[in-house]
């Protein structure tokens, strides 16, 4: 049996969905689940690959620094500047002949809502700069405002404290060049869906294997990914399948509709494993409706809130993390996501306690 640890260090790089490494892990694993004896599933889809690199905007004689959004496509645009920092200055605003810049409240954190993103979609702008400032989880500062890989118009983030500059081209009635150097391609991804031959699981454990461009995301989640790995060697029950998601880290959802569009099994209960071997953590749980929660409540294991985000919003759900949640917050999709942020003994007691959850449901 390989270790836990030695697992870690094969998932734990930079592997975001439709790069090299990350074809190369999902070759490992579905290698590593065969050895084992195990059936596995390609489940393929198609993804919207993206790379992009230090872009620029020019006031006056000035050039400015901006990095382009995930996912934004290239542009190079030259025009007037027309400014939103709340909501309500979207609603029926017509920017397709200007730069739009976002500002302030708009500009606090990360654009996850729809009805704003389509707010900003509706402005036909020709392209987008995002004033951001530090994150309060993660403490990027810029952090990217918009991260959706459905969002059409050129978007960028730079320093907030560019407004003044950007205000002044205003007033000047200046046309801002910018151009943006990224570039967005389709190509066919997969995730793998194990389990033992010949037999029906109804029982789920998913773990998410891509991660965010430049983060080696050991805490998100390759601990998980080891951990889900290391309960396949222990081969505790024939109705347990296990998933490892891809085209996840952004949101998009890829993963849960593509495990839709393939599966064949009466699958009833998900266990997802997300944030592993924190350090100064124990074990904690969030229950959505789950068979297995009445299990770790009887063994004192720490119930509390992990965040809304679910594998499926349809079947009963048990949520497995670390308890130190500020610090998950913090490393989450940063440079700071690395080994050094997990704690061997503490994802190996993990890991444990796990297996022993899914032995007790076997044995009720």
């Amino acid at each position: 049996m390989q270790s836990i640890e030695n697992l870690l260090a094969t998932v734990a790089i930079k592997r975001s969905v439709g790069s090299k490494e990350n074809d190369q892990l999902l070759s490992l694993c579905e290698n590593f689940a065969s050895s084992l004896g195990y059936e596995v599933q390609s489940q393929n889809f198609p993804s919207p690959i993206w790379s992009g690199s230090l872009s620029f905007l020019r006031l006056s004689e000035e050039s400015c620094t901006v990095l382009p959004s995930p996912f934004s496509p290239p542009c190079q645009v030259s025009a007037p500047l027309v400014f939103a920092s709340q909501k309500a200055t979207l609603t029926g605003l017509d920017a397709s002949a200007s730069i739009l810049v976002v500002h302030g409240s708009l500009a606090k954190e990360p654009m996850r809502d729809s009805e704003l993103l389509g707010l900003l979609s509706h402005t036909k702008a020709k392209a987008i700069i995002c004033l951001t400032g530090m994150h309060d989880s993660t403490g990027l500062s810029p952090f990217p405002l918009i991260t959706s890989a459905s969002f059409s118009i050129p978007s960028c983030y730079a320093p907030s404290s560019l407004i003044e500059s950007l205000l002044q081209a205003k007033e000047d009635r200046l046309s801002v060049p910018l151009q943006l150097f990224c570039d967005v391609k389709q190509k066919e991804s997969r995730q793998l869906l194990i389990t033992v031959p010949s037999c029906n699981p109804t029982l789920m454990v998913t773990a998410q294997m891509d991660c965010k461009y430049g983060t080696q995301g050991a805490l998100h989640h390759a601990s998980s990914v080891a951990t889900l790995l290391s309960l396949m060697q222990q081969k505790i029950d024939s109705s347990i399948a296990f998933l490892l998601t891809n085209g996840q880290a952004y949101d998009q959802g890829i993963g849960y509709t593509t495990f839709q569009h393939f599966n064949t099994f009466p699958i009833t209960e998900v266990v997802r494993l997300t944030g592993l071997g924190c350090k100064q953590s124990t074990l904690a749980f969030q229950d959505f409706s789950s068979t297995l929660a009445p299990l770790l409540r009887k063994r004192g294991v720490q119930e509390m809130q992990l965040g809304k985000d679910r594998f499926s919003c349809v079947l009963p759900e048990l949520l497995v993390s670390s308890s130190n949640q500020s610090m998950l917050a913090r490393v989450a999709d940063t440079q700071l996501d690395t080994l050094q942020a997990v704690d061997m003994q503490i994802l190996t007691n993990q890991a444990q306690q796990l297996g022993e959850l899914l032995t007790a449901w076997r044995s009720r």
